[in-house]
Protein backbone atom coordinates (compact mmCIF):
# COMPACT_ATOMS: atom_id res chain seq x y z
CA UNK A 1 0.00 0.00 0.00
CA UNK A 2 3.08 2.66 0.59
CA UNK A 3 4.69 2.01 -2.61
CA UNK A 4 1.30 2.79 -4.42
CA UNK A 5 0.92 5.61 -2.11
CA UNK A 6 4.39 6.93 -2.95
CA UNK A 7 3.77 5.92 -6.81
CA UNK A 8 0.29 8.02 -7.06
CA UNK A 9 1.89 10.80 -5.19
CA UNK A 10 4.70 11.03 -7.57
CA UNK A 11 2.69 10.60 -10.33
CA UNK A 12 0.21 13.50 -9.10
CA UNK A 13 3.33 15.94 -8.41
CA UNK A 14 4.52 14.75 -12.22
CA UNK A 15 1.02 15.86 -13.87
CA UNK A 16 0.83 19.12 -12.17
CA UNK A 17 4.93 19.87 -12.60
CA UNK A 18 3.63 19.11 -16.36
CA UNK A 19 0.38 20.90 -16.62
CA UNK A 20 1.95 24.27 -14.91
CA UNK A 21 4.91 23.75 -16.95
CA UNK A 22 2.35 23.19 -20.39
CA UNK A 23 0.27 26.17 -19.03
CA UNK A 24 3.47 28.94 -18.93
CA UNK A 25 4.89 27.22 -22.64
CA UNK A 26 1.31 26.79 -24.41
CA UNK A 27 2.80 23.43 -25.84
CA UNK A 28 2.73 19.68 -25.23
CA UNK A 29 5.24 19.11 -27.65
CA UNK A 30 8.65 20.15 -26.02
CA UNK A 31 10.41 19.45 -22.43
CA UNK A 32 10.38 17.14 -20.29
CA UNK A 33 6.12 15.84 -20.40
CA UNK A 34 6.05 14.96 -24.24
CA UNK A 35 7.15 11.52 -23.53
CA UNK A 36 4.80 9.43 -21.17
CA UNK A 37 6.77 8.97 -18.45
CA UNK A 38 4.80 5.60 -17.02
CA UNK A 39 3.65 2.93 -18.66
CA UNK A 40 0.94 0.17 -17.31
CA UNK A 41 1.78 -3.17 -19.48
CA UNK A 42 -0.83 -6.53 -18.72
CA UNK A 43 1.74 -9.76 -18.57
CA UNK A 44 0.10 -13.08 -19.00
CA UNK A 45 2.54 -14.80 -16.60
CA UNK A 46 0.49 -18.44 -17.10
CA UNK A 47 -0.21 -19.04 -13.83
CA UNK A 48 -2.71 -17.77 -11.26
CA UNK A 49 -1.18 -14.83 -9.44
CA UNK A 50 -2.23 -14.25 -5.86
CA UNK A 51 -2.08 -10.78 -4.45
CA UNK A 52 -3.87 -8.83 -1.82
CA UNK A 53 -3.05 -5.76 0.89
CA UNK A 54 -3.46 -8.09 4.05
CA UNK A 55 -1.21 -6.25 6.65
CA UNK A 56 -0.47 -9.86 8.57
CA UNK A 57 -1.33 -12.30 5.20
CA UNK A 58 0.68 -9.97 2.75
CA UNK A 59 0.55 -11.64 -0.19
CA UNK A 60 2.22 -8.88 -2.67
CA UNK A 61 3.59 -8.62 -6.66
CA UNK A 62 6.99 -7.64 -6.53
CA UNK A 63 9.21 -6.40 -9.82
CA UNK A 64 13.16 -5.94 -10.00
CA UNK A 65 15.29 -4.52 -12.83
CA UNK A 66 17.64 -6.72 -14.78
CA UNK A 67 20.55 -4.06 -14.76
CA UNK A 68 21.35 -4.69 -18.50
CA UNK A 69 17.17 -4.38 -19.10
CA UNK A 70 14.33 -6.45 -19.10
CA UNK A 71 12.88 -7.38 -15.41
CA UNK A 72 12.00 -10.25 -12.99
CA UNK A 73 8.49 -10.35 -11.89
CA UNK A 74 7.70 -12.29 -8.44
CA UNK A 75 4.17 -13.39 -7.23
CA UNK A 76 2.73 -15.97 -5.18
CA UNK A 77 0.81 -18.71 -7.14
CA UNK A 78 -0.71 -21.72 -4.73
CA UNK A 79 1.59 -22.98 -2.52
CA UNK A 80 5.04 -21.69 -4.78
CA UNK A 81 6.14 -18.25 -5.42
CA UNK A 82 7.04 -18.05 -8.68
CA UNK A 83 9.46 -15.77 -10.78
CA UNK A 84 8.92 -14.72 -14.69
CA UNK A 85 11.56 -13.32 -16.68
CA UNK A 86 9.96 -10.06 -18.49
CA UNK A 87 12.20 -8.06 -21.43
CA UNK A 88 13.08 -4.23 -22.04
CA UNK A 89 9.53 -3.99 -23.15
CA UNK A 90 7.47 -5.77 -20.02
CA UNK A 91 6.82 -8.86 -22.48
CA UNK A 92 7.35 -12.38 -21.29
CA UNK A 93 10.42 -14.10 -22.16
CA UNK A 94 9.37 -17.34 -23.36
CA UNK A 95 12.77 -18.73 -23.55
CA UNK A 96 13.18 -18.44 -19.66
CA UNK A 97 11.09 -20.83 -17.80
CA UNK A 98 9.22 -20.32 -14.65
CA UNK A 99 10.97 -21.15 -11.69
CA UNK A 100 8.74 -22.20 -8.43
CA UNK A 101 10.61 -21.01 -5.58
CA UNK A 102 9.66 -23.07 -2.53
CA UNK A 103 8.98 -20.44 0.16
CA UNK A 104 5.69 -19.79 2.24
CA UNK A 105 5.82 -15.98 1.43
CA UNK A 106 8.07 -13.38 0.65
CA UNK A 107 8.89 -9.61 0.87
CA UNK A 108 11.29 -8.56 -1.79
CA UNK A 109 13.41 -9.74 -4.87
CA UNK A 110 16.66 -8.81 -6.84
CA UNK A 111 17.29 -9.70 -10.11
CA UNK A 112 20.46 -9.67 -11.93
CA UNK A 113 21.35 -11.40 -15.95
CA UNK A 114 22.02 -14.66 -13.89
CA UNK A 115 19.28 -15.17 -11.57
CA UNK A 116 17.57 -13.61 -8.84
CA UNK A 117 17.57 -13.51 -4.83
CA UNK A 118 14.34 -13.77 -2.90
CA UNK A 119 13.78 -12.67 0.36
CA UNK A 120 11.06 -14.94 2.09
CA UNK A 121 10.09 -17.58 4.78
CA UNK A 122 10.20 -21.29 5.22
CA UNK A 123 8.73 -23.51 8.12
CA UNK A 124 10.73 -22.58 11.55
CA UNK A 125 13.06 -25.40 13.02
CA UNK A 126 11.17 -25.76 15.92
CA UNK A 127 8.96 -28.35 15.96
CA UNK A 128 6.16 -28.67 18.47
CA UNK A 129 2.64 -26.72 17.52
CA UNK A 130 3.08 -25.29 13.85
CA UNK A 131 6.81 -25.23 14.17
CA UNK A 132 6.77 -22.87 16.83
CA UNK A 133 7.95 -25.04 19.80
CA UNK A 134 5.74 -24.95 22.91
CA UNK A 135 2.77 -22.39 23.35
CA UNK A 136 2.80 -22.42 27.10
CA UNK A 137 6.58 -21.04 26.90
CA UNK A 138 4.80 -17.36 25.83
CA UNK A 139 3.15 -15.49 28.89
CA UNK A 140 -0.75 -15.98 28.81
CA UNK A 141 -0.08 -18.98 26.53
CA UNK A 142 0.04 -19.46 22.80
CA UNK A 143 -2.36 -17.48 20.55
CA UNK A 144 -5.82 -19.01 19.76
CA UNK A 145 -6.50 -20.28 17.03
CA UNK A 146 -2.48 -21.08 16.40
CA UNK A 147 -0.66 -19.56 14.26
CA UNK A 148 2.59 -20.96 12.52
CA UNK A 149 6.18 -19.87 13.10
CA UNK A 150 8.35 -19.15 9.75
CA UNK A 151 12.08 -18.34 9.84
CA UNK A 152 12.99 -15.73 7.21
CA UNK A 153 15.48 -16.39 4.38
CA UNK A 154 17.58 -14.78 1.74
CA UNK A 155 17.68 -17.37 -1.36
CA UNK A 156 19.73 -17.28 -4.46
CA UNK A 157 18.73 -18.82 -7.97
CA UNK A 158 20.97 -19.00 -10.86
CA UNK A 159 18.86 -19.76 -13.79
CA UNK A 160 16.48 -22.16 -12.64
CA UNK A 161 18.71 -23.47 -9.76
CA UNK A 162 18.99 -22.35 -6.20
CA UNK A 163 22.60 -21.89 -5.22
CA UNK A 164 22.55 -20.63 -1.77
CA UNK A 165 20.57 -19.58 1.08
CA UNK A 166 21.16 -17.41 4.53
CA UNK A 167 19.00 -17.95 7.75
CA UNK A 168 18.50 -14.41 8.83
CA UNK A 169 16.21 -15.58 12.07
CA UNK A 170 17.64 -17.60 14.77
CA UNK A 171 15.16 -20.32 16.04
CA UNK A 172 16.34 -24.08 15.93
CA UNK A 173 14.88 -27.36 17.51
CA UNK A 174 16.85 -26.75 20.93
CA UNK A 175 15.42 -23.21 20.59
CA UNK A 176 12.08 -23.14 19.42
CA UNK A 177 10.25 -19.75 18.10
CA UNK A 178 8.59 -19.73 21.69
CA UNK A 179 11.78 -20.32 23.48
CA UNK A 180 12.53 -23.02 26.14
CA UNK A 181 10.81 -21.79 28.76
CA UNK A 182 9.11 -18.40 29.90
CA UNK A 183 12.23 -16.88 30.97
CA UNK A 184 14.33 -18.65 27.83
CA UNK A 185 16.40 -17.33 25.82
CA UNK A 186 15.27 -14.52 23.09
CA UNK A 187 14.76 -16.10 19.34
CA UNK A 188 14.32 -14.32 16.17
CA UNK A 189 11.55 -15.76 13.92
CA UNK A 190 8.74 -14.30 11.99
CA UNK A 191 5.30 -14.55 13.41
CA UNK A 192 2.46 -13.10 11.22
CA UNK A 193 4.09 -9.70 9.83
CA UNK A 194 2.80 -7.22 11.85
CA UNK A 195 3.91 -9.18 14.64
Amino acid sequence: MRLYNVLMATTVALLAACTSGLEAAGTTKNGFCAKPRIQITDVDVGAAVEANEDEAALKLVAIAAIPGGGSRVAFQSGDSIIVRQLDANDKLVASSPAVKVPLHDFADIYADKNGFVILGTRDAEGGGTLNCGNPSNLCGGGPSPAVPCYDMYMVRYDGTKESWSTKLTSSSKSLPPYSSGKTGPDVYMIWWYAH
